[in-house]
Protein backbone atom coordinates (compact mmCIF):
# COMPACT_ATOMS: atom_id res chain seq x y z
CA UNK A 1 0.00 0.00 0.00
CA UNK A 2 2.79 2.58 1.20
CA UNK A 3 4.39 1.39 -1.85
CA UNK A 4 1.84 2.42 -4.37
CA UNK A 5 1.28 5.67 -2.69
CA UNK A 6 4.85 6.74 -2.59
CA UNK A 7 5.12 5.47 -6.65
CA UNK A 8 1.68 8.20 -7.27
CA UNK A 9 3.79 10.59 -5.63
CA UNK A 10 7.38 10.20 -7.25
CA UNK A 11 5.40 10.09 -10.65
CA UNK A 12 3.34 13.55 -9.52
CA UNK A 13 6.40 15.27 -8.87
CA UNK A 14 8.11 14.32 -11.84
CA UNK A 15 5.15 15.13 -14.44
CA UNK A 16 5.84 18.54 -12.40
CA UNK A 17 9.26 18.51 -12.96
CA UNK A 18 8.60 18.43 -16.76
CA UNK A 19 6.01 21.24 -16.64
CA UNK A 20 2.75 18.96 -17.26
CA UNK A 21 0.19 20.75 -16.36
CA UNK A 22 -3.53 20.11 -15.77
CA UNK A 23 -5.99 20.67 -18.42
CA UNK A 24 -7.59 23.93 -17.87
CA UNK A 25 -11.13 23.84 -16.75
CA UNK A 26 -13.90 24.22 -18.95
CA UNK A 27 -14.99 27.73 -19.86
CA UNK A 28 -18.48 27.37 -18.27
CA UNK A 29 -20.26 29.63 -15.37
CA UNK A 30 -23.23 29.55 -13.42
CA UNK A 31 -24.41 32.58 -14.36
CA UNK A 32 -23.79 35.25 -17.02
CA UNK A 33 -22.59 38.11 -13.82
CA UNK A 34 -20.32 35.11 -13.01
CA UNK A 35 -18.42 34.27 -16.27
CA UNK A 36 -17.97 37.77 -16.58
CA UNK A 37 -16.14 38.11 -13.37
CA UNK A 38 -14.26 35.02 -14.76
CA UNK A 39 -13.50 36.84 -17.81
CA UNK A 40 -11.59 39.80 -16.14
CA UNK A 41 -10.13 37.06 -13.97
CA UNK A 42 -8.75 35.48 -16.84
CA UNK A 43 -7.69 38.73 -18.83
CA UNK A 44 -5.17 40.00 -15.68
CA UNK A 45 -3.32 36.19 -16.04
CA UNK A 46 -3.30 36.66 -19.51
CA UNK A 47 -5.19 33.41 -20.36
CA UNK A 48 -6.53 34.92 -23.42
CA UNK A 49 -8.21 31.82 -25.01
CA UNK A 50 -9.96 31.40 -21.86
CA UNK A 51 -11.04 34.77 -21.75
CA UNK A 52 -12.22 34.49 -24.96
CA UNK A 53 -14.42 31.61 -24.34
CA UNK A 54 -15.70 32.61 -21.11
CA UNK A 55 -16.79 36.55 -22.63
CA UNK A 56 -18.83 34.46 -25.12
CA UNK A 57 -20.88 32.19 -22.86
CA UNK A 58 -21.21 35.50 -21.03
CA UNK A 59 -22.88 37.15 -24.26
CA UNK A 60 -25.08 34.06 -24.47
CA UNK A 61 -26.36 33.78 -20.78
CA UNK A 62 -26.36 37.38 -20.42
CA UNK A 63 -29.40 39.68 -21.60
CA UNK A 64 -29.96 40.19 -25.03
CA UNK A 65 -27.57 42.10 -26.73
CA UNK A 66 -26.26 43.73 -23.43
CA UNK A 67 -23.76 46.79 -24.99
CA UNK A 68 -21.37 46.00 -21.99
CA UNK A 69 -21.16 42.23 -22.40
CA UNK A 70 -20.56 42.52 -26.27
CA UNK A 71 -18.07 45.07 -25.12
CA UNK A 72 -16.51 42.55 -23.11
CA UNK A 73 -16.17 40.02 -25.47
CA UNK A 74 -14.81 42.24 -28.44
CA UNK A 75 -11.29 43.10 -26.00
CA UNK A 76 -11.35 39.26 -25.53
CA UNK A 77 -11.50 38.52 -29.19
CA UNK A 78 -9.07 41.36 -30.08
CA UNK A 79 -6.40 39.81 -27.34
CA UNK A 80 -6.95 36.04 -27.94
CA UNK A 81 -5.89 36.98 -31.18
CA UNK A 82 -9.30 37.61 -33.24
CA UNK A 83 -9.27 41.24 -34.05
CA UNK A 84 -11.56 41.12 -37.11
CA UNK A 85 -14.25 39.41 -34.68
CA UNK A 86 -13.10 42.23 -32.17
CA UNK A 87 -13.88 44.93 -35.15
CA UNK A 88 -17.53 43.34 -36.20
CA UNK A 89 -18.56 43.78 -32.15
CA UNK A 90 -17.59 46.90 -32.31
CA UNK A 91 -19.35 48.15 -35.21
CA UNK A 92 -22.48 46.70 -34.44
CA UNK A 93 -22.37 48.78 -31.44
CA UNK A 94 -21.84 52.00 -32.80
CA UNK A 95 -24.16 51.24 -35.43
CA UNK A 96 -26.53 51.04 -32.51
CA UNK A 97 -25.56 54.44 -31.24
CA UNK A 98 -23.94 53.24 -28.72
CA UNK A 99 -20.25 54.40 -27.73
CA UNK A 100 -17.38 52.43 -26.30
CA UNK A 101 -13.75 52.92 -25.20
CA UNK A 102 -13.03 51.23 -28.30
CA UNK A 103 -10.79 54.10 -29.85
CA UNK A 104 -8.79 54.34 -26.22
CA UNK A 105 -8.58 50.98 -24.76
CA UNK A 106 -5.30 49.09 -24.94
CA UNK A 107 -7.09 45.43 -24.95
CA UNK A 108 -8.41 46.78 -27.98
CA UNK A 109 -4.64 47.95 -29.69
CA UNK A 110 -4.62 45.27 -31.99
CA UNK A 111 -8.16 45.90 -33.41
CA UNK A 112 -7.50 49.21 -34.47
CA UNK A 113 -4.62 48.32 -36.77
CA UNK A 114 -7.02 46.93 -39.06
CA UNK A 115 -7.83 48.03 -42.58
CA UNK A 116 -11.30 49.07 -41.75
CA UNK A 117 -10.87 50.40 -38.22
CA UNK A 118 -11.24 54.01 -39.58
CA UNK A 119 -14.37 53.67 -40.91
CA UNK A 120 -16.00 52.42 -37.46
CA UNK A 121 -14.14 54.63 -35.28
CA UNK A 122 -15.96 57.39 -37.85
CA UNK A 123 -19.52 55.94 -36.94
CA UNK A 124 -18.28 55.76 -32.99
CA UNK A 125 -17.84 59.96 -33.42
CA UNK A 126 -21.32 59.85 -34.24
CA UNK A 127 -22.60 57.47 -31.03
CA UNK A 128 -24.07 58.48 -27.86
CA UNK A 129 -24.46 56.45 -25.28
CA UNK A 130 -21.43 55.12 -23.45
CA UNK A 131 -20.46 51.21 -22.92
CA UNK A 132 -17.36 52.23 -21.24
CA UNK A 133 -16.02 48.64 -19.47
CA UNK A 134 -17.65 45.69 -17.77
CA UNK A 135 -19.06 46.43 -14.06
CA UNK A 136 -19.91 50.18 -15.20
CA UNK A 137 -23.73 51.57 -15.51
CA UNK A 138 -24.78 51.08 -18.85
CA UNK A 139 -28.35 52.80 -20.02
CA UNK A 140 -30.52 51.26 -22.19
CA UNK A 141 -29.20 51.19 -26.06
CA UNK A 142 -30.62 53.96 -28.04
CA UNK A 143 -31.17 52.52 -31.02
CA UNK A 144 -30.42 55.06 -34.14
CA UNK A 145 -33.66 56.43 -36.57
CA UNK A 146 -34.09 53.44 -38.57
CA UNK A 147 -33.54 54.35 -42.91
CA UNK A 148 -36.67 54.60 -44.52
CA UNK A 149 -37.43 51.38 -46.59
CA UNK A 150 -36.05 50.59 -50.20
CA UNK A 151 -38.41 50.70 -52.55
CA UNK A 152 -39.46 47.11 -53.60
CA UNK A 153 -40.86 47.07 -56.92
CA UNK A 154 -43.99 46.02 -57.58
CA UNK A 155 -44.69 42.14 -58.50
CA UNK A 156 -46.21 41.29 -62.06
CA UNK A 157 -49.50 40.17 -62.22
CA UNK A 158 -49.86 37.01 -60.96
CA UNK A 159 -50.00 34.24 -63.61
CA UNK A 160 -52.19 30.73 -62.66
CA UNK A 161 -50.60 27.68 -63.92
CA UNK A 162 -53.02 25.34 -65.60
CA UNK A 163 -54.44 23.43 -62.87
CA UNK A 164 -57.93 21.86 -61.83
CA UNK A 165 -60.48 24.09 -60.14
CA UNK A 166 -61.00 24.26 -56.41
CA UNK A 167 -59.74 25.35 -53.40
CA UNK A 168 -56.25 23.25 -53.48
CA UNK A 169 -55.46 24.56 -56.92
CA UNK A 170 -51.93 25.19 -57.78
CA UNK A 171 -50.82 28.89 -57.90
CA UNK A 172 -47.71 30.45 -59.43
CA UNK A 173 -47.18 33.57 -59.99
CA UNK A 174 -43.85 35.99 -60.51
CA UNK A 175 -42.31 38.81 -58.41
CA UNK A 176 -39.47 41.36 -58.86
CA UNK A 177 -37.17 41.34 -55.90
CA UNK A 178 -34.41 44.10 -54.91
CA UNK A 179 -31.06 42.94 -54.58
CA UNK A 180 -28.30 43.84 -52.40
CA UNK A 181 -24.77 42.96 -53.77
CA UNK A 182 -21.87 42.53 -51.53
CA UNK A 183 -18.41 42.23 -53.24
CA UNK A 184 -15.30 40.88 -51.49
CA UNK A 185 -11.46 40.71 -51.85
CA UNK A 186 -10.69 36.79 -51.96
CA UNK A 187 -8.72 33.73 -53.51
CA UNK A 188 -10.01 32.15 -56.14
CA UNK A 189 -12.18 29.01 -54.40
CA UNK A 190 -14.69 26.17 -55.35
CA UNK A 191 -17.92 27.03 -52.81
CA UNK A 192 -19.48 24.36 -50.58
CA UNK A 193 -22.28 25.66 -48.41
CA UNK A 194 -23.12 29.29 -47.63
CA UNK A 195 -24.63 30.11 -43.50
CA UNK A 196 -25.20 33.82 -42.03
CA UNK A 197 -24.60 33.99 -38.42
CA UNK A 198 -26.75 36.94 -37.08
CA UNK A 199 -25.04 37.35 -33.80
CA UNK A 200 -21.80 38.61 -35.21
CA UNK A 201 -23.23 39.45 -39.23
CA UNK A 202 -20.76 37.06 -40.73
CA UNK A 203 -21.01 35.14 -43.82
CA UNK A 204 -19.63 31.52 -43.32
CA UNK A 205 -18.45 30.13 -46.88
CA UNK A 206 -16.77 26.35 -46.96
CA UNK A 207 -14.13 26.07 -49.40
CA UNK A 208 -14.34 22.84 -51.01
CA UNK A 209 -10.77 21.99 -52.08
CA UNK A 210 -8.99 24.19 -50.25
CA UNK A 211 -10.10 22.37 -47.06
CA UNK A 212 -11.25 25.30 -44.99
CA UNK A 213 -13.97 27.37 -43.92
CA UNK A 214 -14.14 31.60 -44.95
CA UNK A 215 -15.33 34.20 -43.03
CA UNK A 216 -16.77 37.51 -44.92
CA UNK A 217 -18.49 40.40 -42.47
CA UNK A 218 -21.19 43.30 -43.60
CA UNK A 219 -18.92 46.60 -43.71
CA UNK A 220 -15.75 44.84 -44.68
CA UNK A 221 -14.28 43.99 -48.41
CA UNK A 222 -12.15 40.68 -47.58
CA UNK A 223 -12.76 37.45 -46.56
CA UNK A 224 -10.50 36.00 -43.64
CA UNK A 225 -10.01 32.23 -43.07
CA UNK A 226 -11.96 30.80 -39.84
CA UNK A 227 -10.20 27.26 -39.24
CA UNK A 228 -7.95 25.63 -42.01
CA UNK A 229 -8.10 21.55 -42.57
CA UNK A 230 -4.57 21.62 -40.17
CA UNK A 231 -5.97 22.33 -36.87
CA UNK A 232 -9.40 20.84 -37.89
CA UNK A 233 -8.73 18.10 -39.98
CA UNK A 234 -11.04 18.96 -42.74
CA UNK A 235 -11.35 16.43 -45.72
CA UNK A 236 -12.89 18.33 -48.73
CA UNK A 237 -15.75 20.50 -47.46
CA UNK A 238 -18.99 19.58 -48.50
CA UNK A 239 -22.04 21.23 -46.50
CA UNK A 240 -21.98 23.52 -43.47
CA UNK A 241 -24.97 24.79 -41.19
CA UNK A 242 -24.71 26.96 -37.82
CA UNK A 243 -26.73 25.95 -35.02
CA UNK A 244 -27.92 29.35 -33.66
CA UNK A 245 -29.26 27.72 -30.38
CA UNK A 246 -25.86 26.51 -29.27
CA UNK A 247 -23.26 28.82 -31.02
CA UNK A 248 -22.09 25.76 -33.23
CA UNK A 249 -21.21 25.37 -36.76
CA UNK A 250 -21.04 22.02 -38.34
CA UNK A 251 -19.27 20.88 -41.23
CA UNK A 252 -19.25 17.58 -43.40
CA UNK A 253 -16.52 16.92 -45.24
CA UNK A 254 -15.10 13.97 -47.29
CA UNK A 255 -12.57 12.90 -49.25
CA UNK A 256 -12.85 12.54 -53.04
CA UNK A 257 -12.75 8.93 -52.97
CA UNK A 258 -15.50 8.43 -49.88
CA UNK A 259 -13.48 6.16 -48.43
CA UNK A 260 -13.41 8.56 -45.68
CA UNK A 261 -15.59 10.99 -44.15
CA UNK A 262 -15.98 13.14 -41.18
CA UNK A 263 -18.87 15.48 -39.53
CA UNK A 264 -17.27 18.39 -37.58
CA UNK A 265 -18.13 20.68 -34.42
CA UNK A 266 -16.66 24.09 -34.90
CA UNK A 267 -17.14 27.33 -32.31
CA UNK A 268 -18.80 29.83 -34.37
CA UNK A 269 -17.07 32.83 -33.14
CA UNK A 270 -13.84 31.64 -32.76
CA UNK A 271 -13.46 29.09 -35.51
CA UNK A 272 -12.25 26.68 -32.78
CA UNK A 273 -12.63 23.07 -33.48
CA UNK A 274 -14.51 21.54 -30.66
CA UNK A 275 -15.01 17.69 -31.95
CA UNK A 276 -15.15 14.74 -34.79
CA UNK A 277 -17.34 12.25 -35.78
CA UNK A 278 -16.53 9.87 -38.48
CA UNK A 279 -19.22 9.03 -41.19
CA UNK A 280 -20.18 5.25 -41.97
CA UNK A 281 -18.40 4.47 -45.32
CA UNK A 282 -16.91 1.53 -46.82
CA UNK A 283 -15.46 0.07 -50.10
CA UNK A 284 -18.99 -0.53 -51.55
CA UNK A 285 -20.73 1.91 -49.84
CA UNK A 286 -18.91 5.10 -49.46
CA UNK A 287 -20.01 8.44 -48.00
CA UNK A 288 -20.74 11.59 -50.06
CA UNK A 289 -22.44 14.21 -47.78
CA UNK A 290 -24.31 16.56 -49.62
CA UNK A 291 -25.99 18.64 -47.05
CA UNK A 292 -26.66 18.75 -43.46
CA UNK A 293 -29.59 20.22 -41.11
CA UNK A 294 -29.67 20.65 -37.61
CA UNK A 295 -32.52 19.70 -35.03
CA UNK A 296 -33.74 21.78 -31.80
CA UNK A 297 -32.59 18.78 -30.29
CA UNK A 298 -29.22 19.92 -31.18
CA UNK A 299 -29.33 16.22 -33.38
CA UNK A 300 -27.83 16.97 -36.85
CA UNK A 301 -28.94 15.29 -39.53
CA UNK A 302 -26.37 14.44 -42.58
CA UNK A 303 -28.02 12.95 -46.01
CA UNK A 304 -26.02 11.51 -48.29
CA UNK A 305 -26.18 11.10 -51.75
CA UNK A 306 -27.25 7.80 -51.82
CA UNK A 307 -30.04 8.97 -49.99
CA UNK A 308 -28.90 7.61 -46.47
CA UNK A 309 -29.93 9.55 -44.19
CA UNK A 310 -27.02 10.04 -41.01
CA UNK A 311 -28.27 11.33 -37.54
CA UNK A 312 -25.44 12.81 -34.65
CA UNK A 313 -27.60 13.02 -31.34
CA UNK A 314 -26.52 15.71 -29.23
CA UNK A 315 -24.00 14.98 -27.06
CA UNK A 316 -23.23 11.33 -29.41
CA UNK A 317 -19.81 10.53 -29.97
CA UNK A 318 -20.54 8.98 -33.32
CA UNK A 319 -23.43 8.79 -35.98
CA UNK A 320 -25.88 6.56 -36.68
CA UNK A 321 -28.38 5.49 -39.73
CA UNK A 322 -31.62 6.62 -39.20
CA UNK A 323 -32.66 5.21 -42.93
CA UNK A 324 -32.25 5.35 -46.43
CA UNK A 325 -34.33 7.59 -48.52
CA UNK A 326 -35.42 6.06 -52.09
CA UNK A 327 -34.53 8.33 -54.28
CA UNK A 328 -34.08 7.37 -57.70
CA UNK A 329 -31.39 9.81 -58.48
CA UNK A 330 -28.45 10.99 -56.98
CA UNK A 331 -30.08 13.07 -53.37
CA UNK A 332 -29.72 16.77 -53.76
CA UNK A 333 -30.54 18.08 -50.38
CA UNK A 334 -32.13 18.45 -47.05
CA UNK A 335 -34.30 20.40 -44.66
CA UNK A 336 -35.93 19.95 -40.80
CA UNK A 337 -39.74 21.24 -40.56
CA UNK A 338 -40.19 22.86 -37.47
CA UNK A 339 -41.07 19.84 -34.64
CA UNK A 340 -38.06 17.91 -35.88
CA UNK A 341 -40.52 15.19 -37.14
CA UNK A 342 -40.02 15.45 -40.64
CA UNK A 343 -37.74 15.77 -42.82
CA UNK A 344 -37.67 17.02 -46.76
CA UNK A 345 -34.93 15.43 -49.33
CA UNK A 346 -34.97 16.60 -52.88
CA UNK A 347 -33.50 14.80 -55.66
CA UNK A 348 -33.35 15.10 -59.20
CA UNK A 349 -36.10 13.01 -59.72
CA UNK A 350 -38.74 15.24 -57.44
CA UNK A 351 -39.31 15.96 -53.46
CA UNK A 352 -39.65 13.68 -51.29
CA UNK A 353 -41.46 14.07 -47.41
CA UNK A 354 -39.86 11.65 -44.40
CA UNK A 355 -41.41 11.01 -41.25
CA UNK A 356 -38.38 10.62 -39.11
CA UNK A 357 -39.95 8.70 -35.99
CA UNK A 358 -42.19 6.21 -38.75
CA UNK A 359 -39.08 5.66 -41.14
CA UNK A 360 -41.87 6.52 -44.19
CA UNK A 361 -41.60 8.34 -46.96
CA UNK A 362 -44.10 9.79 -49.48
CA UNK A 363 -43.76 12.07 -52.43
CA UNK A 364 -44.30 15.81 -52.67
CA UNK A 365 -46.47 16.50 -55.36
CA UNK A 366 -48.00 20.01 -57.17
CA UNK A 367 -50.41 20.26 -60.00
CA UNK A 368 -48.81 19.95 -63.27
CA UNK A 369 -47.61 23.80 -63.20
CA UNK A 370 -44.51 23.38 -61.36
CA UNK A 371 -42.28 20.11 -61.47
CA UNK A 372 -40.80 19.49 -58.23
CA UNK A 373 -37.39 18.47 -59.94
CA UNK A 374 -33.70 19.23 -59.42
CA UNK A 375 -34.13 21.27 -56.35
CA UNK A 376 -30.48 22.00 -55.61
CA UNK A 377 -30.88 24.01 -52.46
CA UNK A 378 -33.57 23.62 -50.16
CA UNK A 379 -34.23 26.02 -46.46
CA UNK A 380 -37.42 26.11 -44.53
CA UNK A 381 -38.91 29.70 -44.72
CA UNK A 382 -42.11 30.37 -42.60
CA UNK A 383 -44.66 27.20 -44.34
CA UNK A 384 -42.86 26.54 -46.95
CA UNK A 385 -39.64 26.88 -48.41
CA UNK A 386 -36.90 28.84 -50.04
CA UNK A 387 -35.37 26.25 -52.68
CA UNK A 388 -33.05 26.94 -55.71
CA UNK A 389 -34.50 24.80 -59.29
CA UNK A 390 -31.54 23.63 -61.04
CA UNK A 391 -32.38 23.86 -64.96
CA UNK A 392 -29.66 21.79 -67.32
CA UNK A 393 -31.19 24.07 -70.31
CA UNK A 394 -30.54 27.03 -69.00
CA UNK A 395 -30.00 29.56 -66.31
CA UNK A 396 -31.47 28.36 -62.25
CA UNK A 397 -34.10 30.11 -60.61
CA UNK A 398 -35.19 31.07 -56.84
CA UNK A 399 -38.58 30.04 -55.83
CA UNK A 400 -40.61 29.90 -52.69
CA UNK A 401 -42.94 26.86 -52.60
CA UNK A 402 -45.60 27.58 -49.65
CA UNK A 403 -47.02 23.72 -48.60
CA UNK A 404 -50.67 22.53 -48.14
CA UNK A 405 -52.04 21.99 -45.21
CA UNK A 406 -50.78 18.25 -44.26
CA UNK A 407 -47.39 19.15 -45.77
CA UNK A 408 -47.55 16.71 -48.72
CA UNK A 409 -48.08 18.98 -51.47
CA UNK A 410 -47.32 22.69 -52.85
CA UNK A 411 -50.25 24.73 -53.03
CA UNK A 412 -48.52 28.03 -54.24
CA UNK A 413 -44.97 29.38 -55.87
CA UNK A 414 -43.83 32.08 -56.26
CA UNK A 415 -41.03 32.71 -59.03
CA UNK A 416 -38.36 35.69 -58.47
CA UNK A 417 -36.58 37.21 -61.27
CA UNK A 418 -33.22 36.15 -59.62
CA UNK A 419 -30.80 35.06 -62.56
CA UNK A 420 -28.64 32.51 -61.56
CA UNK A 421 -26.41 31.10 -64.28
CA UNK A 422 -25.38 27.06 -63.80
CA UNK A 423 -22.09 26.81 -62.96
CA UNK A 424 -19.71 23.91 -62.61
CA UNK A 425 -20.69 23.34 -58.45
CA UNK A 426 -24.17 23.38 -56.93
CA UNK A 427 -24.62 27.00 -56.11
CA UNK A 428 -24.53 27.89 -52.31
CA UNK A 429 -27.81 29.44 -50.68
CA UNK A 430 -28.61 30.47 -46.94
CA UNK A 431 -32.18 31.83 -45.07
CA UNK A 432 -31.57 33.68 -42.49
CA UNK A 433 -35.48 35.17 -41.88
CA UNK A 434 -36.82 36.91 -44.67
CA UNK A 435 -33.18 37.40 -46.24
CA UNK A 436 -31.75 34.99 -48.94
CA UNK A 437 -28.19 35.05 -49.91
CA UNK A 438 -26.75 33.04 -52.35
CA UNK A 439 -23.37 32.77 -53.83
CA UNK A 440 -22.10 30.14 -56.74
CA UNK A 441 -19.47 30.06 -59.60
CA UNK A 442 -20.73 31.90 -62.37
CA UNK A 443 -23.75 34.05 -60.42
CA UNK A 444 -23.97 37.64 -61.19
CA UNK A 445 -26.09 40.80 -60.26
CA UNK A 446 -28.23 42.15 -63.33
CA UNK A 447 -26.73 44.50 -65.34
CA UNK A 448 -23.60 42.11 -65.25
CA UNK A 449 -24.69 40.78 -68.74
CA UNK A 450 -21.31 40.52 -69.52
CA UNK A 451 -20.07 38.29 -66.41
CA UNK A 452 -18.82 35.06 -67.49
CA UNK A 453 -19.27 31.40 -66.11
CA UNK A 454 -16.15 31.78 -64.22
CA UNK A 455 -16.85 35.35 -62.84
CA UNK A 456 -16.97 34.81 -59.24
CA UNK A 457 -14.01 32.47 -59.12
CA UNK A 458 -11.81 34.88 -60.07
CA UNK A 459 -8.67 35.87 -57.89
CA UNK A 460 -9.62 39.17 -57.36
CA UNK A 461 -13.53 38.91 -56.35
CA UNK A 462 -16.46 37.12 -54.47
CA UNK A 463 -19.88 38.51 -54.71
CA UNK A 464 -22.33 37.68 -51.97
CA UNK A 465 -26.07 38.59 -53.35
CA UNK A 466 -28.76 39.01 -50.92
CA UNK A 467 -32.39 39.46 -51.30
CA UNK A 468 -35.46 40.22 -48.72
CA UNK A 469 -38.36 38.31 -49.48
CA UNK A 470 -41.77 39.88 -49.02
Amino acid sequence: MWTGALLLLLVAGAAAGAGIRQAPPAADCATWQACREDVEVALASEAFERAHDLAWRAVQKGPKDDPALMFLLARAQSLAGRPQDALVMVRRLAERGIATEAVTHPDLARMRSLAGWADVEALLAGAGTTAAAVGSSVPPAVPSPAAPPAPVPAPTPATPAPAAAGRDALVIETASLTEDVLRFAVDRFVPAGLAYDGVSRRFVMGDQLGRKLRVVGEGLDHAVDLVRAESAGFLDVRALAIDPRRGDLWVATSDPTGLSGTLHRIQLISGRPLQTLSLEAAPDRPTHPVDLAIADSGAVFVLERDGRLLRARAGATSTETVLTVPVTSPALSLTLAPGDAVAYVSHAAGLLRVELGRGTTAEVTSSAGLPLTSLERLRVHRDGFVALQHDPAGDDRLLRLELSRNGRGVRRVTAYDVRVVAGSSPTALAVAGDEVSLVAAGSHAPGEAGASPSALGSPAELVVRRFRLR
